[in-house]
């Protein structure tokens, strides 16, 4: 069939969709106007189904409601969504339907089946229905069909390869397809906590997800945009990798099309995209939106061969070149990954400065990471490695800024480790090496507030950790007298618990600390020549511990032990560095004194400089590399297998026209030395990252991790929420 529009019905829609042109455009920069329509109850809710910025008529449009009956397993939820309504999208793609009803805190996405699509710069086509075809929108809270301000928030929602990319890199966790039924579920734990809000007991993640898919493509516009929150610049919003995206929905452009652009029934595109989008062991995907859930559950998966498909010239456009020599789909896009990127992962990057208040230094230093039940997220932010001035800066899940703590050029001049407890508290310790400014701060999570401040008999303080009782537990990077403390915990107050922690030999300074669900507490022992892991024993109970015994040590082999982390049995993970490093497993035998710990040597590590670890949901391990230009790397303890990303970072529409073949977008350094990272409830690992050009960043790799329960002061190591 030959669709056609008429020359005075395009017309008609002329001022539309030259704003959706605009949009779709690099380089735009649009802002989001208030829609002329009102609407009356019952609401109406509407949308366009687009080929990139063209008509894709006769596609089949489903609404659907999240449902928490997810089960979690292997990082993933599997479940069944609700769904309201369906439709059809018309002769311009649009679709309208009423009388729709959902409630908080299930959320709304839409997908669209098949359609005819219309080639880049087409106001005809004679292409046949691509069954291939399938895209969605990640929509957000279903308030919005009953808030006051739906006239605002319901709008011309865009379905189309952008809004496809955001959605399944945001929610790749939290979907399952039944053929073309895209099912977003996630377990009852982990859906809208209570009022919206992540607590100890019921978390957010996948309402989390949905912001982080708008900070990518508001589900309003179909692009994506260069700044998070709607901002002009860095200062107000996180710079997304809009180059790094506009090239995966280009890869998925070229399905929807299908081929050429003039041959019906030619899908030889979807066919190569398929090839490439077949997971190690797999089957191949059978529509686009199966191919891109696969690129981002394997993002190095045949990743610069999916760039070079990316490569190809635009159907019907008469293009011999590639995509960069025409603006007219997803430009600027990629020409190559560059020196460090070779994988699909996808980051927000807050730059230095953000955060900065009238009386709080911005992101200059961040070191060290955690996260609260809330997904918020909070970097202790030195301004030096020597620390002369230094806060706190706290960021919700969707990285708008909470609160800018007072800098401190006094007192904490260097705050290094932190930690998040479950009664509101943030707790952060100086790391300076003056014997007066030795303390543990305790910071109220709301306001930033300093509540606290406890001296210390130690120095150059370092790590910090609440146990699943609240008591607060910090170390040392000192040899010189007792290097482990703990501040117990009784009601609001807290004291110095006093028992023997005699040093081991060689003697180790301790610094990243990890109760775990029993809270017997384990430390990263550092040493310049042999690195262990240190474990300090419950000799009593999980609800009322006791620590009748000394430090026990394995040591492991390597140096530089800064790391360690607890899975779900209660094994520790450490990574040293040097000759004979590797990934190392420690086990317990036995229990209180009686215990014995036994450390295995179980893989190889690629990092130059390893730092601290955090594992995630489905039990991987993370850790970054302090050096500059390196990787993030995940141990998969079940497989044995070592993976390595470095998401890309471009500075998005403003990096080149696209009008030029001699255009070139890379992928530069956008995460260099670091300390410390953490993974939240939707999986996005949050990444500490001091050593940058001009100032540290806060970076938020989305989704790449498993959901993870985000507060470790509940003891949940390893578990999906």
């Amino acid at each position: 069939m030959q669709w056609k529009i008429r020359s005075a019905y395009v017309h008609s829609v002329a001022t539309g969709l030259a704003a959706m042109a605009c949009m779709m455009l690099a380089g735009c920069s649009v802002k989001q106007a208030t829609p002329a329509t009102n609407y009356d109850a019952p609401i109406t809710l509407q949308g366009q189904v687009f080929a990139a910025r063209n008509y894709m008529p006769g596609a089949t449009v489903k609404i659907y409601a999240t449902q928490p009956d997810g089960v979690a397993a292997n990082g993933v939820y599997t479940g069944a969504a609700k769904l309201l309504t369906t439709t059809t999208s018309n002769t311009t793609g649009g679709w309208s339907v009423t009388g729709l009803s959902c409630s908080s805190p299930d959320q709304l996405y839409v997908t669209a089946e098949g359609g005819t699509p219309y080639p880049s710069g087409q106001n005809s086509t004679n292409l046949a229905n691509n069954p291939n075809s399938l895209m969605m929108t990640a929509i957000g809270d279903c308030s919005i069909l009953t808030s006051a301000a739906n006239t605002t928030n319901v709008t011309s929602i865009v379905t189309n390869e952008a809004s496809t990319v955001a959605a399944v890199w945001a929610l790749r966790n939290f979907i399952s397809l039944n053929g073309t039924t895209v099912n977003v579920t996630s377990s009852a734990t982990n859906y809208g906590g209570t009022s919206g809000v992540g607590t100890p007991s019921t978390f957010a993640g996948l309402a989390h997800a949905f912001l982080n898919a708008n900070n990518l493509s508001p589900y309003k516009i179909g692009n994506f945009q260069q700044y998070t929150n709607g901002s002009d610049t860095g200062t107000g919003g996180g710079l997304v990798p809009v180059q790094e995206l506009n090239s995966l929905a280009y890869a998925q452009y070229l399905c929807t099309i299908g081929g050429d652009g003039t041959t019906p029934g030619d899908f030889s595109y979807c066919s190569t995209l398929y090839q490439l989008a077949t997971p190690p062991g797999g089957t191949a995907p059978t529509n686009s939106l199966q191919a891109m859930l696969n690129i981002a559950l394997y993002p190095a998966n045949n990743a610069t061969a999916i760039l070079n498909f990316t490569l190809t010239p635009i159907p019907l456009s008469g293009q011999t070149g590639s995509q960069q020599i025409n603006a007219g789909v997803y430009v600027p896009a990629l020409t190559a990954f560059g020196t460090l990127t070779n994988d699909w992962s996808v980051a927000i990057y807050y730059l230095p400065g953000y955060g900065a208040t009238a009386t709080g230094q911005g992101s200059i230093y961040p070191i060290n990471v955690t996260i609260d039940a809330d997904d918020n997220v909070y970097f202790a932010n030195p301004n030096s490695g020597t620390g002369t001035a230094g806060n706190v800066v706290a960021l919700n899940s969707a990285g708008q800024s909470l609160w800018t703590s007072a800098t401190d050029t006094t007192a904490l001049v260097d705050p290094r480790g932190i930690a998040a407890d479950a009664s509101g508290n943030v707790w952060v310790v100086n790391g300076t090496s003056t014997a007066s400014t030795g303390f543990v701060q305790q910071i109220n999570a709301a306001s930033g507030a300093t509540v606290q401040q406890f001296p210390s008999t130690s120095v150059s303080l370092y790590g910090v950790a609440v146990d699943s009782l609240g008591n607060v537990w910090y170390s040392s990077n000192t040899t010189t007298g007792q290097n482990l403390h703990e501040l117990l915990k009784n009601g609001t107050t807290y004291s110095e618990a006093s028992f023997a922690v005699p040093p081991s030999s060689p003697a180790q300074t301790l610094l990243q600390i990890r109760p775990d669900s029993n809270n017997n507490i384990w430390v990263a022992g550092y040493n310049s020549t042999t690195a262990q892991a240190a474990y300090f024993p419950n000799t009593g109970t999980a609800t009322a511990p006791a620590y009748a015994t000394g430090l026990k040590f394995s040591p492991l082999t390597g140096s530089a032990g800064y790391g360690i982390t607890t899975d779900a049995s209660g094994n520790a993970y450490s990574v040293t560095n040097g000759t004979g490093s590797g990934i190392f497993k420690t086990t317990v035998t036995g229990s209180g004194a009686a215990a014995t710990l036994k450390a295995a040597n179980v893989a190889a590590n690629p990092a130059a400089a390893s730092r601290y670890l955090d594992i995630d949901g489905a039990g991987s391990i993370w850790y970054p590399d302090a050096s500059t230009g390196t990787n993030l790397y995940q141990y998969i303890p079940a497989t044995g297998t070592t993976n390595a990303y470095y998401p890309c970072y471009n500075a998005g529409t403003t990096t080149g026209t696209g009008t030029a073949t001699s255009t070139v977008q890379t992928c530069t350094t956008g995460v260099s030395t670091r300390l410390d990272l953490a993974v939240d409830s939707t999986g996005s690992i949050w990444v500490a990252s001091y050593g940058n050009s001009g100032g540290g960043r806060m970076t938020q790799i989305i989704g790449l991790a498993a959901p993870t329960v985000p507060l470790k002061a509940l003891g949940k190591p390893g578990m999906m929420p």
